[in-house]
């Protein structure tokens, strides 16, 4: 067994529809790090889901505004553990999204 310390996902900006941030590799795949940043002039919703490769969606943050000019750690996704084959989806129309973590091979 390995551990990496990995850039889950190095950086993407988020749009109005559902957007793949991270999916599960190895074993497991754990998220230790998010950050959410609004560089915009006005505050941002941010939602984030979990969908199980075992079955179904579930809703991890829900409706968390980001104010504009800010950045956000939700600890929600502090030690997020992902499966193989499960991902996470987030929606925040002009949020940028960073995720850092480790993944167990």
């Amino acid at each position: 067994m390995a551990v990496t310390i990995a850039a889950i996902q190095p950086g993407v900006t988020l749009g109005s529809s559902s957007t793949t941030i991270a999916t599960g590799a190895g074993s497991t795949t754990t998220i230790t790090t998010g950050i959410v940043a609004n560089s915009s002039a006005a505050a941002i919703t941010l939602a984030v889901s979990v969908a199980r490769a075992a079955g179904g969606t579930f809703p991890v943050i829900v409706g968390r505004s980001v104010a504009a000019g800010s950045s956000a750690l939700p600890p929600e996704l502090a030690s997020f553990v992902l499966k193989s084959g499960d991902t996470l989806t987030a929606t925040g129309d002009g949020l940028s999204i960073i995720l850092n973590g480790m993944v167990v091979s």
